[in-house]
């Protein structure tokens, strides 16, 4: 008897649950079923629970009747800025989550849904809204979202999604590869130091808040697509969020300008994910072809004119195939507490590189390029250091000629950066920009670099205050954009296309247009998961899924810590399997870290004030990928001829190759490079032996000459110098593959 009261008390608590969500039903629809036919064969059904788009008659993109698919927000925000570190804090003051679909205006290229959102369905507080959904070809739409009422400043999509739908993309993501049941930020910040690998991330925000998540990068990109062949891309600026965590739908969200109060972009599909990322390519921008000097080693060495060309001329005795240094160095070292850092002035040291351009022509006399080193900050003296002797004229004019960003008070915004404190330059301000690029030209180009590393980028505050009176909130993300655009036009006004190679870290959507390569950022010296070296292999796959096909980490990581609670000091192995791994992508470039003295090095060298941490061996295994990595020339040069003209990745996750393989969906940190070479890199200190997959076909261990079975998981031997790599039976490539290898055997 208990029991049926119980069973009975369930049925109506369940009723009573279902009544009371359908009656709270926050959508309102009372136009008549019909299907909408657009040019390039694009229909839209309004059916009795959804409106759905289709593509050759397949659905691609499916808007629910049973909730509100818009919905608009007036909302308070602050930032909690620290070194670009930045926290969001919201408070709502109204919400717009019941939506009216009143009207759909339709011809041959577009549709408009038209209606109005109210805070209830009872409430009169109306904004009105109209959804414009183009066609723009035969596989994809665009759309522009408008919300009449300019006290809005966020706005939200929702459309619906399968529980079994995995999701990729949204720029270079460190931690995750599917980012189904995930919330994913979109916006550029410092990536953070640990990330969740613990205890630094503790400490580092304890004492600066700088730790970051699984989810900080430098390089959001506001784009995703799915298992199911479907993409989509958004054209806005402002912070964003991609709200993956319910299964049925994606709910997408960005604070807009509340002057036009506009959510646009597109919505696309492919027969493939190459097509995918190639119709994306076209949006996002393609990347030049590399020049062959890249495919060379590039050392990262510090420490003077004498010092650099002894490392070189010993690199280049040992058969070392060096194209080119990166002197970071170039315009002057800044000792303070976090390490050695550079005087963020943009000249050449003639103390550390008297008569400079004298020194490029030595290097170039050994077929040697010389790179160097920019930021968009300019440094000041650090008022708390009496002794701090630094001074920077370029400041001085930067700030009579109003060229740097400002604060509220309309003052230059002093920005405490790591080590000392600096000024960012205005990139709203047209004559900012002249300035800035004629300096590039001048001292970067002028002094016969070959090439830079175009750092930072993600650290515009929310709170400033821009010439172009463009809120900086919705500026913040294109920040880096500008900036590499700066650069880029600076090479092509000096007619270098082509000869020199910048690296940005930072960027955002359309930063491919501009960069000529990126790098991954700051890595911990570690081999911890989310900010270590399989952060960097995976960061790799991420971003060849976000439509960024030549990016590289520094070798060996860069974060260096050392403190009395716990050091992180850059190891012998571990920089020998980051050597391993970067061998078998496309760019080879080592960086000595923030604490070159605490690192174990590619090169050994000593004089009367330092000796780094290194030994022969060390030195023998990087000649050895360096030449192995050289010889892969072609191959990589195959690959990035191919992305230049299509946008297709050079190197690849297994499910890109293999979308009909299950298990390749499950593999995070193996990689194949172009269609033959699968390359397995070992992430975990201490391991010999490791469990790979290998996908459908036959593949040659390219150490033993041994032929394993495609489908199968294995394990096999993986010593260091022995990392495993296969090359795929019948590939195109194959024989010359396997010759590169026996010649390294």
């Amino acid at each position: 008897m208990r029991r049926k009261s119980f069973i009975l008390v369930l049925v109506i608590f369940i009723m009573t649950v279902l009544f009371l969500l359908l009656s709270c039903k926050n959508l309102e629809f009372t136009l008549k079923n019909e299907q909408i036919k657009l040019n390039n064969n694009i229909l839209i059904n309004i059916l009795n629970d959804k409106i759905e788009i289709l593509s050759d008659g397949k659905a691609f993109l499916s808007f629910s009747k049973d909730f509100s698919f818009i919905n608009a927000f007036e909302k308070n925000y602050t930032y909690d800025y620290h070194m670009a570190s930045i926290k969001i804090k919201e408070k709502v003051i109204k919400s717009y989550t019941f939506q009216n679909i009143s009207k759909i205006d339709k011809n041959d290229e577009y549709i408009i849904i038209e209606g109005y959102l109210s805070q209830s369905k009872n409430l009169n507080d109306k904004v009105p809204y109209n959804l414009k959904i183009y066609s723009k070809s035969e596989n994809r739409i665009d759309f522009k979202l408008n919300i009449e009422d300019k006290n809005i400043n966020e706005i939200n999509l929702k459309f619906l999604s399968k529980a079994d739908e995995r999701i990729f993309g949204g720029g270079v993501q460190y931690s995750f590869l599917d980012l189904k049941g995930k919330k994913v930020p979109i916006l550029t910040s410092e990536q953070g130091v640990g990330r969740g690998d613990q205890p630094i991330t503790f400490g580092a925000n304890l004492t600066s808040k700088a730790g970051g998540d699984n989810f900080t990068t430098y390089f959001p990109i506001p784009f995703f697509f799915t298992s199911k062949l479907r993409a989509f891309y958004f054209e806005n600026t402002g912070y964003g969020e991609f709200n993956f965590s319910n299964p049925n739908f994606v709910d997408v969200k960005f604070i807009t300008d509340k002057e036009t109060n506009m959510l646009s972009g597109s919505f696309f599909v492919g027969n493939s994910y190459k097509e995918i990322i190639s119709t994306f390519s076209e949006i996002n921008g393609k990347m030049p072809a590399l020049p062959d000097w890249t495919y060379g080693t590039i050392l990262g060495i510090q420490g003077g004119k004498d010092k650099v060309i002894s490392v070189v001329d010993n690199l280049i005795k040992q058969g070392n195939p060096i194209s080119a240094i990166w002197i970071q160095d170039w315009c002057g070292k800044r000792v303070t507490s976090f390490g050695q850092q550079l005087k963020w002035r943009w000249y050449p040291d003639e103390e550390l590189y008297p008569d400079f351009k004298e020194f490029v022509k030595i290097m170039e006399s050994k077929n040697v390029r010389v790179l160097g080193y920019i930021n968009p900050f300019l440094a000041d003296r650090d008022p708390k250091k009496s002794d701090d002797d630094f001074t920077n004229p370029m400041l001085k004019e930067a700030m009579e000629k109003d060229y740097l960003v400002k604060n509220k008070e309309n003052k230059p915004y002093l920005i405490q950066t790591v080590g000392f404190p600096a000024y960012l330059i205005d990139l709203t301000n047209p004559d900012a920009i002249k300035w800035i690029k004629d300096i590039i030209k001048e001292n970067l180009i002028g002094n016969g670099l070959s090439g830079w590393m175009a750092d930072f980028g993600e650290w515009l505050p929310m709170d400033a205050v821009l010439h172009s009176g463009v809120k900086a909130e919705i500026f913040h993300n294109q920040y880096p954009v500008i900036w590499a655009k700066i650069n880029r036009e600076a090479i092509d006004e000096a007619n270098k296309n082509g000869e020199i190679v910048f690296f940005a870290r930072a960027g955002y959507l359309q930063s491919p247009k501009y960069s000529t390569l990126f790098w991954l950022g700051d890595q911990m010296v570690s081999f911890g998961m989310n900010d270590g070296l399989p952060s960097a292999v995976l960061a790799t796959i991420t971003a060849s899924l976000s439509g960024i096909p030549f990016i590289h980490s520094d070798i060996g990581g860069y974060t260096t810590i050392t403190n009395p609670i716990m050091t992180y000091h850059r190891s012998k192995e571990l920089l020998l399997r980051w050597i391993e791994f970067e061998a078998f992508t496309p760019i080879f470039r080592t960086h000595e870290g923030n604490q070159p003295l605490n690192n174990w090095q590619v090169y050994q060298y000593s004089d009367l004030k330092t000796n780094f941490k290194s030994d022969e061996e060390t030195v023998n295994f990087y000649n050895f990928f360096a030449k192995l990595h050289f010889k892969l020339k072609d191959y990589f040069k195959k690959y990035i001829d191919m992305a230049s003209k299509n946008g297709i990745p050079v190197v690849r996750t297994l499910f890109f190759n293999y979308p009909e393989d299950i298990e390749t969906y499950k593999i995070k940190y193996q990689f194949m490079v172009g269609d033959d070479l699968l390359i397995v890199p070992v992430i975990k200190e201490k391991t010999n032996k490791i469990k790979l997959y290998l996908p459908e076909g036959k593949w040659i261990h390219v150490w033993t000459k041994k032929i394993y079975e495609g489908r199968s998981y294995i394990e096999i031997d993986a010593p260091i110098g022995k990392p495993p790599v296969f090359v795929l039976v019948g590939g195109e490539s194959q024989n010359i593959l396997l010759e590169i290898f026996s010649e390294f055997n």
